[in-house]
């Protein structure tokens, strides 16, 4: 691949900033709930038949599939944005805040979805370049656990399969311009954790004659702390969050009856595997010990988030091309989570960080919070990366053929 291909991207990628600017707004503007993405789904599917690219709707309840076709049908690349808001009041007063009362973009997606559809028109430009297939998956519902599920359940990996798979997050804590790389172990898995605590309920003034399922349920929440602190490797990252505590109706009647809720995370497997039944025991041992009962309910939602360290490299070798080494900041292992990790479940692939900091700017209002917002100067270099991610690992010439990537043949 020439040298002179990642400013001609940048060039190109600048020439249509406005633009994006004009997509993230409109999307910002009127975010959707997961899976009720519809007015969403529009705008994407209907940019995308304007740039003559093929796609499919309805995947996965409300996502949407669109392929370009290089000169060669191999390798396949998937690049992956989310659709869905949460239920956020905005409190901001930009031109283009959420007009849905109780719903906004706090996590970026609206900037996500602008990137892949700058980046998808960037390789149209350059389809003479391009020797591979991408394969663009617009998903629902990442913040309800279910988006990357129902599509794959809706065949989103098959026909073409790819064989490797991208995907970016904005990251307020990183200047524009910058990018957040770690190989291996990025995110936790994410479990839920519903615990039902019975007691015998009786005047509050009368304890010795009931049960109390409120002192049995705080223990509980106790005790679950020595889970991670006295039978879990001090090496290892896990955490055990009870977030909800319901019990009760009057302060002076004892609760027959608590429900908690929560969440579990980390990243060893064997580790994952083994929480279930510790929490069990512990929950069911405590509640016995105050002569109440516990019932647990326990599921695994989405696997910690793997890079690939091949695929993490084409991402770190194209950033350094297209912005320079300096611009690469290592990322630290972090406790939240993301579904793509079950698309990297089951395609080796790589999910990386851009900087959306404006330069200068002092501390910025973080993911999920109401007064959320980016610099849109963010949204060419997420797009030109994109591209650029694409065209090197579809291309021979540029890159050494990694594992597991099928050679570029032609499409005849």
């Amino acid at each position: 691949m020439r040298d002179n291909l990642p400013t001609i991207i940048k060039e190109k990628a600048g020439a249509i900033a406005g633009d994006l600017s004009r997509i993230r707004r409109v999307i910002h503007q009127y975010p959707e709930i997961g899976f009720k993405e519809y007015k969403t789904s529009e705008l994407i599917s209907e940019r995308l038949q304007a740039l003559a690219i093929p796609c499919k709707t309805g995947i996965g309840k409300t996502g949407v599939v669109g392929i370009i076709e290089g000169k060669c049908p191999v390798p396949v690349i998937g690049l992956r944005a989310e659709m869905d808001a949460l239920p956020i009041q905005e409190n901001s007063s930009v031109s283009y805040a959420s007009q849905n009362s109780g719903l906004m973009h706090a996590c970026g997606h609206d900037a996500h979805i602008a990137c892949l559809l700058g980046a998808a028109e960037l390789l149209v430009s350059l389809k003479d370049k391009l020797m591979g297939t991408v394969k663009l998956i617009f998903q629902p519902a990442e913040e309800l656990d279910g988006g990357a599920k129902a599509m794959l359940a809706d065949g989103v990996l098959d026909a073409p399969r790819p064989d490797a798979i991208f995907a970016l997050h904005v990251d307020p804590d990183l200047p524009v311009g910058s990018v957040g790389l770690k190989e291996g172990p990025l995110y936790a898995s994410i479990d839920e954790l519903r615990i039902t605590v019975t007691g015998q309920g009786g005047h509050g003034a009368l304890p010795h004659r009931g049960i109390d399922a409120i002192v049995a349920a705080s223990a509980i929440v106790m005790n679950l702390q020595t889970a991670v602190s006295r039978e879990i490797d001090p090496i290892q990252p896990v955490v055990v969050t009870i977030g909800t505590f319901n019990g009760g109706r009057a302060g002076n009647i004892m609760a027959s009856r608590v429900d908690l809720t929560g969440t579990v995370r980390c990243v060893d497997p064997d580790i994952r595997a083994s929480l279930p039944g510790i929490i069990e025991r512990i929950c069911r041992t405590t509640a016995s010990s105050f002569r109440a009962g516990a019932s647990c309910e326990y599921r695994e939602l989405i696997p910690p988030l793997v890079n690939s360290p091949e695929m993490t490299g084409i991402v770190k070798d194209s950033a350094a091309v297209l912005l320079g080494a300096a611009s690469i900041k290592e990322d630290s292992l972090t406790m939240l989570g993301d579904d793509f990790s079950i698309f990297l479940d089951n395609i080796p692939g790589a999910y990386f960080h851009l900087g959306i900091k404006s330069p200068g700017r002092g501390e910025s209002c973080g993911l999920h919070t109401s007064c959320f917002d980016i610099d849109e100067n963010a949204l060419p270099v997420g797009a030109a990366l994109l591209a650029l991610i694409a065209l090197r690992v579809t291309n021979p010439a540029d890159r050494q053929i990694r594992p597991g990537i099928r050679e570029s043949g032609d499409r005849r």
